[in-house]
């Protein structure tokens, strides 16, 4: 199990920090993980004295934060660190050898910076899922492996795995999505994410990508260029 603890006052901080983490790992690991948020400085580091986590966020806005870092980095070393900051705090005050941070994420915080933290954040812990992807649907894990997957589509409110004779729908969106895929498989629509070896030619006159077996994706011209310069097929 992966333990990560989150350390922010903010209430809604820590809500939509802890929201990311569990929604990417649905689909990034089949590893159990175990999340904390604390809103007390004292609490948060009394947990890490207690035992290691395997990924670390921690607000040093707050008054007292700071000071424990360095205690809280020789808890858990080889943890990932994700520092919480404000635009007033200078950098200096943590890019330090003793904390070493691992990354770093400014306020306001937005959906898209939560998202890459929290892709980040996994990946450390968790690994990158080589070889399959994984989708939560009904309390059951199902993993697919990547040469199966044709192209990912973001269609009403959910997101759908296209296979050759099938779609699997989950959460989440492609913005996120895009963030845990392996190289292969690119953007190549607001609402398609295509996988680059299941390309048969490419038609930029008519706006379409043709697959194999009989399927297609649309290409935007937002992402013609991209494609002409990998030189992919065209008729």
């Amino acid at each position: 199990m992966a333990s990560c603890v989150l350390f922010t006052p903010r209430r809604e901080e820590g809500r939509q920090l802890l929201q990311a983490l569990h929604e990417r790992a649905a689909y990034l690991t089949d590893q159990a993980l175990d999340c904390q948020v604390f809103q007390n400085v004292q609490q948060a580091v009394d947990r890490l004295r207690a035992g290691r986590a395997e990924a670390i966020a921690w607000d040093v806005s707050q008054e007292g934060a700071l000071s424990v870092l360095p205690e809280v980095r020789t808890c858990s070393r080889d943890a990932f660190l994700l520092i919480l900051a404000s635009g007033s705090t200078s950098p200096l005050a943590f890019l330090r050898p003793d904390i070493a941070p691992s990354s770093l994420i400014l306020r306001p915080l937005g959906p898209s910076e939560v998202d890459r933290v929290a892709c980040e954040m996994l990946r450390s812990i968790c690994g990158s899922g080589e070889g399959s992807f994984t989708i939560e649907r009904r309390g059951e894990r199902q993993r697919i492996p990547w040469e199966q997957l044709y192209y990912f589509e973001s269609r009403g409110k959910k997101l759908y795995a296209r296979l050759r004779g099938e779609e699997i729908g989950f959460s989440g969106t492609l913005e996120a999505l895009a963030e845990t895929l392996p190289e292969g498989f690119q953007r190549c629509h607001r609402s398609f994410i295509v996988n680059m070896e299941k390309i048969d030619r490419v038609r930029f006159a008519e706006n379409l990508i043709l697959l194999w077996d009989g399927l297609s994706v649309p290409l935007s011209r937002g992402y013609k260029r991209s494609f002409k310069e990998q030189g992919s097929g065209s008729v």
